[in-house]
């Protein structure tokens, strides 16, 4: 009696666990997954209540690992897909699947696995992607390559630490960092997906260049020659071994003709790496030893770009987010989606953009006072640039770019990498 009481249990949780999706709750959890609106993904997944291993479940849920910055966890999923469910997918999320997990590794900074991971994907599902985005997958690989058998970045806090961090003439945040014993300023940016150094401070401090050249694509569209290395520095009291910085030539981050110049920039792996960042009052970045736990998840990661849930007019929509941008800026996908009333409402401008590598003269509109939730805040801003193309490949599910003009608003920002949230404060 009581084996046949397991038995009915466990068929019973098998059950549970195959249950699929109907179709009216499927439809729109796809709908999510092909706009990569992954916020709406995890609202919609949560919502469902259903707990299921099948190979549907499993594949948003390696997705949403994926996005929201827990590599290991999406890539055992990831791994059970491709092993057991492969012939559950068309080549197109099997592709998907290959490419997240190559970025899971390179996140893990197991980049020998993630180089075969990224040459599998471009030798096997290259036609199923436009070229920009396939030499930019390349271009990444490259890096991986070089990157296969560094030691890998160390990170030594022993406290939590504060450091001043004031603005340039530029309107971006500068912080002390120190090479060897000396402080140098550099920009800080989670919108920079590698950190920077200029050629210059490279040779200055000894830094040398790792394998062969790399390639770096800029704003304008325009594949920027660079190098690699790995660079040793300190934050505060706060030692950073071993982090990969893209090496620039002076002249690439040097604008109106020397008037301003970058000497470097922190970006994405090392603030990663850090697990929270604060910045506070505009005067300074504090980073704890440990990370605040919270649940609330408003915050992403592309690839390495990461990403912010906006909301306007109750739209859930993931925006770019750089803190090296002075304005927010609509992207292509929300001039589409807005289109009859931009047209109608908007005035129509040409500006001139640019960044590293250069600049380019789009054709725009302009927003007026829009009003942007993000995070546990809502704010109206004074007029938006609305871009009607994109500038560079891969945007096509983001609808903007958020700046400092609505993060200058606030006294404090807080971003967890941990729990992948961003909050604002007064």
């Amino acid at each position: 009696m009581k084996k046949l009481h397991l038995i009915l249990i466990l068929t019973l949780i098998f059950y549970c666990c195959q249950v699929a999706f109907s179709q009216e709750q499927s439809s729109p959890l796809w709908k999510a997954y092909k706009e990569e609106n992954y916020f709406r993904l995890n609202h919609m997944l949560a919502k469902s209540g259903i707990k299921s291993n099948g190979p549907e479940c499993l594949l948003f849920k390696a997705k949403l690992g994926y996005v929201f910055n827990k590599p290991r966890e999406s890539d055992s999923l990831i791994n059970i897909l491709l092993d057991k469910y492969s012939d559950a997918f068309n080549d197109t999320i099997i592709a998907d699947l290959v490419f997240m997990r190559s970025v899971n590794l390179t996140r893990l900074e197991d980049y020998k696995n993630a180089f075969t991971d990224g040459s599998l994907f471009v030798e096997k599902y290259h036609h199923l992607y436009d070229s920009a985005f396939i030499n930019e997958t390349v271009d990444d690989n490259t890096v991986r390559e070089i990157l296969s058998g560094v030691p890998k970045l160390e990170v030594i806090k022993t406290s939590d630490i504060q450091v001043p961090i004031k603005r340039d003439v530029a309107g971006l945040i500068n912080l002390p960092v120190y090479l060897k014993s000396d402080s140098v300023n550099f920009v800080f940016d989670t919108g920079a997906n590698m950190s920077v150094i200029v050629s210059s401070l490279a040779k200055k401090y000894g830094f040398k260049p790792l394998a062969k050249k790399i390639y770096i694509m800029a704003i304008t569209g325009k594949r920027i020659e660079a190098e690699l290395a790995l660079v040793d520095l300190k934050i505060g009291t706060m030692e950073i071994n071993h982090s990969p910085f893209i090496i620039f030539p002076d002249s690439i981050l040097s604008f109106a003709n020397g008037a301003y110049i970058i000497k470097g920039i922190v970006g994405f792996p090392i603030m990663n790496a850090l697990k929270e960042i604060v910045l506070t009052d505009d005067k300074y970045l504090l980073v704890p030893k440990v990370p605040e736990k919270t649940d609330q998840q408003n915050f992403a990661l592309d690839q390495s770009n990461p990403v912010i849930l906006v909301s306007y007019k109750n739209d859930t929509l993931p925006f770019h987010f750089d803190t090296g941008a002075n304005a927010t800026m609509l992207y292509e996908s929300f001039f589409n989606r807005y289109k009859n009333d931009i047209e109608k409402n908007c005035q129509k401008s040409k500006n001139q953009l640019g960044g590293a590598g250069g600049s380019a003269e789009v054709e725009t509109y302009i927003l007026n006072n829009p009003i942007l939730s993000a995070g546990n805040v809502e704010t109206k801003l004074d007029s938006l640039i609305i871009l009607t193309k994109s500038l560079m490949s891969n945007q096509e599910h983001l609808y903007g770019n958020f700046g400092q003009d609505f993060i200058k608003r606030y006294k404090e920002m807080k971003i967890n990498f941990e729990a992948m949230s961003i909050r604002f404060s007064k």
